[in-house]
């Protein structure tokens, strides 16, 4: 399999929805998702490495962040996340790394060697059925919706005009809708929405919390019929591990 120089660059993910939050200065809504299994024993060795990464993207200036989440359910693995704005920038090199091409790719080598498995996703966020704080959340609920096949304008018309309305009433500060791409069947919607921690969970959160009881149940009575399958994962945000560029 062809591997371009950027996803040389960044295989350490060796990285759900995935849906996972950046920062506002976040360029683009092209989000690439690595799920990351690492071997039995190298769990320390591959976040060294990835300190070791975002010490040198931050050395050479990088303009270009990164997030690590570290999965608190589901299978143990991690996911590294980020952003471009168009895809041709998915061939080319971040500009910061000339010059250090020999240092990258000796990390790549160190983190080949400490990860088993390597999952790639990318999907598309929705600019008008998303919002970011200015921070990263400490927590994430990741969704993955699986849709039945010819429903998706339906589904995401009910996503526009009673899901996104619902979080934003509801006073969450961070949450997106992506539509699948490549990585994963196209005829999936991915979502997050920023925690601050399991005890959120002790109320409803997100749509339930904004739309009511009623109004929840309403909704699950509209798009049942048209989806096979929702679930949902939670990530813990890494910030040892990642690189936030400065803002501009």
């Amino acid at each position: 399999m062809h591997v371009t120089m950027r996803l040389r660059l960044w295989l350490f993910v060796a990285i759900a929805t995935l849906a996972f939050a950046l920062p506002s200065q976040a360029q683009g809504n092209i989000r690439t998702v690595y799920l990351v299994k690492v071997k039995s024993g190298q769990e320390e060795n591959w976040k060294s490495i990835v300190k070791d990464v975002a010490a040198l993207r931050k050395k050479t200036g990088s303009k270009e962040s990164f997030t690590v989440w570290d999965s608190l359910t589901g299978p143990t693995q991690h996911a590294v996340v980020w952003y471009n704005a168009k895809w041709k920038e998915m061939d080319e090199m971040d500009p910061a790394g000339k010059g250090s091409e020999a240092e990258y790719t000796g990390l790549f080598a160190r983190l080949t060697d400490a990860t088993e498995s390597l999952e790639v996703w990318i999907d598309e966020l929705q600019p008008d059925m998303t919002m970011m704080s200015s921070d990263v959340p400490p927590v994430i609920r990741v969704g993955r919706t699986k849709v039945i096949s010819g429903k998706m304008p339906e589904v995401r018309a009910l996503f526009h005009d009673e899901v996104f309305p619902a979080v934003q009433k509801s006073g969450a500060t961070s949450f997106g809708v992506a539509v699948a791409r490549f990585g994963t069947p196209s005829n999936e919607i991915h979502t997050f929405l920023g925690l601050k921690g399991w005890g959120d969970l002790d109320e409803p959160v997100g749509a339930a919390k904004g739309m009511g009881a009623d109004g929840y149940k309403a909704f699950e009575a509209k798009i049942t019929p048209l989806i096979e399958s929702t679930e949902f994962s939670i990530y813990k945000f890494a910030p040892e591990l990642s690189y936030l560029a400065p803002a501009k």
